[in-house]
């Protein structure tokens, strides 16, 4: 609940409707329980990104014991490798990652990086990039085994 003593009103569809004339808003709309007729509103673009990193940071409530626990045993691991390469690009090896389907309306595979966390990162890819991706990373996968597997072993 917010501030108020009221309960909050549910939302049952919220769209994202266009931006505004001068794009510094986007124009949302909403439907509740209580009202068949959505309802139109201009937010902020600004206003939207700290909406975003809100929902970053809340937890579900059965998360939040669970998570309390990870992160305490997470704090006391180093911090995740961290190399430059030859050509400048940073790479991190993340601790955990995870993949998703996108909604119906966006049919699209998603690759969360470090989930839940201040270094989340993701990425979405469309079938056919995800088919791809899979397979580069299966057959650079095995080249990395038989690399290993040839490797003379200490005494």
């Amino acid at each position: 609940m917010t501030d108020s003593n009221s309960p909050p009103i549910d939302i049952v569809d919220f769209k994202a409707e266009r931006y505004s004339p001068d794009g510094k808003a986007i124009v949302v709309s909403f439907a509740t329980v209580e009202s068949a007729q959505r309802r139109s509103y201009a937010l902020p673009v600004q206003a939207l990104y700290g909406f975003i990193a809100d929902l970053q940071k809340l937890q579900r409530p059965s998360e939040a014991t669970a998570t309390s626990d990870a992160s305490k045993t997470q704090a006391k691991m180093a911090d995740p490798i961290s190399v430059k390469d030859s050509k400048s690009v940073n790479i991190r090896v993340p601790r955990k990652w995870m993949l998703r389907s996108g909604p119906p309306d966006r049919p699209l595979v998603i690759m969360v990086f470090d989930p839940q966390t201040e270094a989340q990162a993701g990425f979405a890819f469309p079938e056919k990039a995800a088919r791809e991706m899979a397979a580069g990373l299966v057959k650079q996968a095995d080249a990395l085994a038989t690399r290993e597997a040839v490797k003379p072993k200490p005494n």
